[in-house]
Formats: structure tokens, sequence, C-alpha cells
């Protein structure tokens, strides 16, 4: 009489540690290229946010026959007591707005429509106003005829905002440049940037004295 055997076929320990071994190396070697992608994902969304805003303020300003502006504004938005932020300090924005500037003063009064807001909350990202920008108090007026010109400005406007990844993932083309020009076009471009994230120091004086 002959005994049937059961065959069992399965992995070894030791296969089983090597397979485990060469999955952590693949993923260590993925991962650089998988936080890139999510960096330069997450970078391309919130420049197309700000250019949608652009859009819209013009877009509006045409409609409704009224000046709408998009400006730089603190974490609590735009209220009663905290409107766009207009000093130009070369400080990163923490947000922005697009409302109607009903009375054509160039600043966010109670009563005005808010049209948009977007807080900045992106781990890495840093926004920031070129040097004509901030002069024109980081707004930019959109009047009913489709066309930007600075608050009390008869030129027309042009503008950029900086947007750029400051987490070091991406070596190459960790920014991208909102451009606004000729008062009407606006564009997204690619750009790289060494010094994402650092602010400018402020002018100092210096006063000699004789004795």
């Amino acid at each position: 009489m002959t005994d049937a055997r059961t065959s069992q076929q399965g992995f070894s320990l030791i296969e089983l540690l090597i397979v485990v071994a060469l999955l952590a190396i693949l993923a260590a070697m993925a991962m650089p290229s998988f936080q890139g992608f999510i960096a330069s994902n997450r970078l391309t969304a919130e420049s197309n946010e700000m250019l949608a805003g652009l859009n819209l303020a013009r877009s509006e300003a045409v409609r409704i026959q009224r000046r709408v502006i998009l400006c730089r504004v603190a974490t609590a938005g735009l209220t009663s007591t905290s409107g766009c932020v207009t000093t130009a300090d070369g400080a990163p924005w923490q947000g922005w707005a697009v409302f109607v500037d009903n009375d054509s003063d160039g600043a966010y009064d109670v009563g005005e429509t808010i049209l948009r807001t977007q807080t900045i909350t992106a781990n890495g990202l840093v926004f920031a106003s070129d040097a004509g920008l901030g002069t024109a108090g980081n707004r930019i007026v959109f009047r009913p005829d489709g066309l930007a010109r600075a608050v009390d400005a008869v030129a027309l406007q042009a503008a950029q905002i900086t947007v750029c990844d400051s987490s070091g993932v991406l070596a190459g083309e960790n920014a991208r440049m909102v451009a606004l020009q000729s008062g009407s076009r606006v564009a997204v471009t690619r750009a790289t940037i060494s010094n994402c994230g650092v602010v400018p120091e402020p002018a100092t004086s210096s006063t000699e004295s004789t004795i």
C-alpha cells in the first residue's frame, strides 16, 4: 500500500526577505521622482488658480461695468478691518481676493461684493509681487473696458506674481510666473529661481556725524 503524500510549495523566508529588500530599493529610487511630481503639480495648480482669478476679475469688470480688483490679502481675508495688503514689502502673500470696487477708491469697503478669496495653504509655496505690482499696492485693477490700470493711473498695468516652490524638491523649473501684460494679456510661464522664499532686507538709511 502506497502512502499518499501531500506536496506543499511556497516561498522560503530567505526568498521573502529578498523580495522585500528589492521592493524597498525600488521605492527609495522612485520616491524623489514621486515627490517632484507632486510638487510640480501643486505648483501648476496654484498658479492656474491665480490665472483663473485674473480672468474672473477681467470678465466681471466687463460684465457688470464696474472696477474689479484682485489684491493681496492677509490670512483673515477681506473684512471690515482687514483689507488689501498694500505694503510694498516684498514679503510672501498669505492669500488673495477678487472684489467689486463699487466706489472706485481702490480699497475694499463693507458691502462691496467679494467674488473670490484664496488662502495660500500649500506647504512650501511662496507667492510674491514684482516691484511694479508692489508699488501699485499689490492690486490689479480691471476697468469696465476690460483693461487693467493701477489705482489712480492712466497707463495700462503690467504686473507679475511669482509662485515658487521652496521645498527644494524641484531642482529646475521650481517657479511659475503669472504675468499681466499690456493691461489685458495674462499668461503663466515656467522659471527656475535659486532664492525662492528669500524676503529682501528693508532699505536702511545711515547718517554720518562729524565731531
